[in-house]
């Protein structure tokens, strides 16, 4: 499960558009702390023509299936991936995607992205750099055709840099 976290992840920072404006970050080394909340299925569209005990017992095992995951990594960031809106981020999805930008600022980027294939996702990141040595963010992620049983996440990450030389990691 979290290949597939890790995997949608990147797709999802993993964008870049030749006439954007870079975020505003220093390069150099950084550590990101990302908190997310894994859900292995969505809530059915039903819902409310359940019982209310019925209802009780699926909410009941929808919560159960939620898990919360923390992971901080470090990561060395070069002025190129920064200018590419690589920065923060990683390689690709196992598949097509289609990102479409509704900001891509020095202080902010929003994009949603579509991506086919085996394991296909449906997701929306939003990257603010708060100042030069710290960015806060979140991604929301849906994972699996929509017409079946998806997995979704919900991602809050905070990254602050931490020096110009990176082989002090």
């Amino acid at each position: 499960m979290t290949h597939v976290f890790t995997a949608g992840l990147l797709a999802l920072l993993a964008w870049g558009q030749a006439n954007a404006e870079p975020l505003k970050a220093k390069p150099g080394l950084w550590e990101t702390t990302t908190v997310t909340e894994i859900k292995r299925a969505k809530a059915p569209t039903n819902l409310d023509q359940l019982s209310p005990e019925q209802r009780a017992k699926v909410e009941d095992k929808l919560a159960q299936q939620v898990k919360r995951e923390t992971r901080v990594t470090k990561s060395c960031l070069k002025q190129g991936q920064i200018d590419s809106a690589e920065a923060f981020t990683g390689g690709s999805h196992y598949g097509a995607c289609t990102r479409t930008f509704a900001s891509q600022t020095a202080s902010e980027q929003v994009a949603r992205i579509e991506c086919a294939g085996a394991n296909p996702l449906v997701g929306t990141v939003q990257i603010r750099a708060v100042d030069p040595e710290h960015i806060a963010g979140s991604i929301e992620i849906a994972y699996g055709p929509a017409d079946r049983m998806q997995m979704s996440t919900l991602s809050e990450l905070t990254s602050r840099w931490l020096a110009d030389d990176c082989a002090t990691k």
